[in-house]
C-alpha cells in the first residue's frame, strides 16, 4: 500500500520539481547570479546573525504554541519534547518538502512520548491552522495599514486574504455554536484513545476534542503565533536592512505573510522559485530591484536550513540514545 501511494505522488513531485525550476530560471533572469553574489557580499554579517537569531526565536515560539495546545488537549509532551521534535520534524520537511512527512515524523514522537495518536494528530492540526490564521490575520492588516502600498495593486491577493479572514471568522463563530451545544447537551468525548480502532474513529475523536474544548482553546494559542509572525517579521526587516534594503517592520510583516502563503502551497519543492518570485513582485511594489530581493531570498532560504541543521543533530543524538538502551 505504501508503495502505491509513493509511485501515485511522484508525478506530482515531478511537476513541483519542474513548476520549481521554472519559477527559479525566471527569477534569475530577472536577477543575474552575479548581481546577487555581490550583493550577499556586501551583507553587514552582526546584522545577518541578529536576523537568523530572531528567525531561530521564531521556531520557539512556534514550539510554544504547540505546547499550549497540546497542553489543552491534554497531551503528556513536555516543552522541551515539543521543541526537539519541532526541529526534527524540520528537519525531515527539508528532506522531503511538504508537510505530510514532518507531520508523520511529529505524531510518531509524540506517540513515544506517551501521547495517543488521536490527541497527536489533533494537536498537529490545530497547530498549523492557528498558525495559519495568524498569518493571513496579521498580513492583511499590515498590509491595509502599510502606507508604502497602493491598494489597487495589491487587490487580488488583497480580497483572497479577505475571502480567508471572512471563511475563519465563519469557521470560529461555526465551533462556539458547536461547542455550546456540545456542553449544553451535557456531551463529552466518548471514546478513549484505547478505544479507537478505525481512521473514522480516529478523526470523530479528534473532532470531539477540538469542540469539547471550543474557541478558548485557539485563542491561547493565537498569542504565542503572533509573537511567532512578528518575530518573523523582524527578522525579515533585519535581514534586509543587512542588505542596505529599508524595510520597515510593517512591511516586513506583509511581506513574511505572503512568503509564508506562497510556501505552504504543495506546488514547488522546499518554497524554491515560488519564495523568490513572491519577493521580487511584493518589494517591486516598494521600488526594490529584483536583485536585492533575489538576495533576500537566499538569506530567507537560510533559515529553514539552519533549523533543518539542528534538527538532523537532535535526531542524531536522539538514535544514538535509542540504541544504547
Amino acid at each position: 500500500m505504501k508503495a502505491t501511494e509513493q509511485r501515485a505522488r511522484w508525478p506530482w513531485t515531478v511537476v513541483r520539481v519542474i513548476f520549481s525550476c521554472l519559477l527559479l530560471a525566471w527569477a534569475l533572469h530577472a536577477a543575474p547570479l552575479d548581481t546577487i553574489v555581490a550583493g550577499l557580499r556586501r551583507a553587514d554579517p552582526w546584522l545577518l546573525i541578529a536576523g537568523m537569531v530572531l528567525g531561530l526565536l521564531t521556531r520557539f515560539a512556534a514550539a510554544e504554541r504547540t505546547q499550549v495546545i497540546s497542553r489543552a488537549l491534554g497531551l503528556l509532551v513536555s516543552r522541551r519534547q515539543t521543541i526537539e521534535t519541532l526541529f526534527i520534524s524540520n528537519f525531515y520537511a527539508l528532506l522531503s518538502p511538504g508537510p505530510v512527512l514532518s507531520g508523520v515524523v511529529t505524531v510518531y514522537r509524540y506517540k513515544n512520548y506517551g501521547a495517543s495518536t488521536t490527541g497527536s494528530v489533533g494537536s498537529l492540526l490545530a497547530s498549523r491552522a492557528i498558525e495559519c490564521a495568524a498569518f493571513v490575520v496579521l498580513g492583511t492588516a499590515c498590509v491595509l495599514i502599510d502606507p508604502n502600498v497602493a491598494l489597487n495593486r495589491v487587490m487580488y491577493p488583497l480580497q483572497l486574504s479577505l475571502a480567508a479572514l471572512a471563511a475563519l471568522a465563519g469557521g470560529i463563530c461555526v465551533w462556539w455554536l458547536l461547542h455550546k451545544r456540545h456542553h449544553r447537551n451535557g456531551a463529552r468525548a466518548a471514546l478513549s484513545p484505547n478505544a479507537v480502532n478505525s481512521v473514522i474513529d480516529k478523526l470523530h475523536a479528534v473532532w470531539h476534542d477540538v469542540i469539547d474544548r471550543g474557541p478558548r482553546m485557539a485563542l491561547q494559542a493565537a498569542i504565542p503565533a503572533t509573537v511567532q509572525v512578528l518575530l518573523a517579521g523582524a527578522a525579515v526587516a533585519v535581514l534586509a536592512r543587512s542588505l542596505n534594503i529599508e524595510v520597515s517592520l510593517i512591511t516586513a510583516i506583509w511581506v513574511t505573510a505572503a512568503v509564508y502563503a506562497v510556501v505552504l502551497l504543495p506546488i514547488s519543492i522546499a518554497g524554491l522559485g515560488v519564495r523568490e518570485v513572491t519577493l521580487i513582485k511584493s518589494l517591486g511594489l516598494l521600488g526594490i530591484s529584483a536583485q536585492s530581493s533575489v538576495a533576500l531570498s537566499v538569506l530567507l532560504f537560510a533559515d529553514p536550513v539552519v533549523n533543518a541543521m539542528i534538527g538532523g543533530v537532535l535526531q542524531f543524538r536522539s538514535a544514538i540514545v535509542a540504541r544504547s538502551r
